[in-house]
């Protein structure tokens, strides 16, 4: 063999090996993003991350990337390696400037697997600024909430409820509501909104559930003056900032996640309550209480007089989502309450 051919040869061996390490090394990176989602999942903890709707599309991609990744190696291993037209991208080159590519795309999901799993807080909710006023229809479209502002200047002041006929039983149909109560909707969009109003002032105590928690705070927000001094019952996280009366007021939140946390938005409904300061910043609690106003920044807000503050550990599901039929998921969350 001619030392041409020889050097020819060798060229062409090392060239084979390139790129059989930088396959292997392709097909552990997409294996591993294969696992993590499995990983995820295994613990419950997807909901970090994305909205239920995205979830499903994400578990879909884990069993195609681990098959990828099987046909990666088994192509590096015992796959034919042929020359050719050299046409194709060619591998980073180096050692140094290859590790510097890879870490790139490896390093995120490194992180993924080493920090905890934790959901937004206070810290967020600061930096994005807490929404204390609402737009149903806004929420449904999906368009941006009401601006925030950081700060939170609280005013109290009370709106004479409206006069309530005596309670109608469960068992009635709903839109068999009080006598002089009425839910007119402002626009067509508000249709919805009216119907769950009827729904909920029908019930003895509003339990908001998390199934539809911006669709009854905006309800409610919407229709304030037929609600004030109505009981009620929801669960959040304590914010506040130092513009806040600590002594009395504390807002309770939640974020409302469309797609996944990027896009998530702070919104939740100011309590008033002595003693206020006893309940630590990003501690979960249930609020019992009546329904009230305050101007908050000088808007018309809806507030609650808890009566009653129980800590609380974080549910499972921290966020909140959108749904696409309050009205249904209403009826439903009740016929199987009884």
């Amino acid at each position: 063999m001619s030392p041409a051919n020889f050097a020819m040869n060798q060229n062409s061996f090392a060239k084979r090996i390139a790129a059989q390490r930088h396959t292997l090394i392709r097909a552990g990176w997409i294996g591993s993003l294969a696992v993590y989602i499995m990983h995820l999942k295994s613990n419950n903890a997807l909901h970090y991350y994305l909205a239920p709707t995205m979830q499903k599309l994400l578990l879909g991609t884990a069993v195609p990337f681990l098959f990828i990744a099987v046909i990666m190696v088994w192509h590096a291993l015992f796959g034919r390696h042929e020359l050719g037209c050299e046409c194709e991208h060619h591998p980073p080159s180096g050692v140094i400037r290859s590790s510097l590519v890879y870490s790139l795309i490896a390093l995120p999901l490194l992180l993924g697997f080493l920090l905890p799993d934790q959901a937004l807080g206070s810290s967020m909710a600061s930096q994005k600024g807490m929404s204390l006023t609402y737009a149903p229809p806004e929420i449904r479209r999906k368009e941006p909430l009401p601006d925030a502002a950081p700060r939170l200047n609280v005013r109290d002041f009370t709106i004479p409820p409206v006069i309530q006929a005596p309670q109608i039983s469960q068992t009635n149909e709903w839109s068999a509501k009080p006598a002089g109560v009425q839910f007119v909707p402002p626009d067509e969009y508000s249709r919805e909104f009216a119907a769950l109003a009827e729904r909920l002032y029908a019930e003895p105590v509003i339990q908001v559930y998390p199934e539809i928690f911006s669709e009854t705070l905006g309800t409610i927000d919407m229709f304030q003056r037929q609600f004030t001094g109505k009981e009620i019952m929801l669960t959040g996280f304590v914010y506040r900032d130092d513009s806040m009366e600590h002594q009395s007021h504390f807002a309770l939140g939640r974020f409302l996640v469309m797609c996944c946390p990027a896009d998530a938005a702070p919104f939740g409904v100011m309590i008033h309550i002595p003693d206020a300061n006893q309940f630590e910043k990003d501690s979960w609690v249930q609020i019992r209480g009546t329904i009230g106003s305050a101007q908050v920044d000088g808007k018309d807000s809806m507030e609650i007089l808890a009566a009653a503050v129980t800590p609380m550990d974080q549910p499972a599901s921290p966020y909140i989502y959108t749904n696409a039929d309050s009205v249904a998921a209403f009826d439903k969350i009740v016929s199987k309450r009884k």
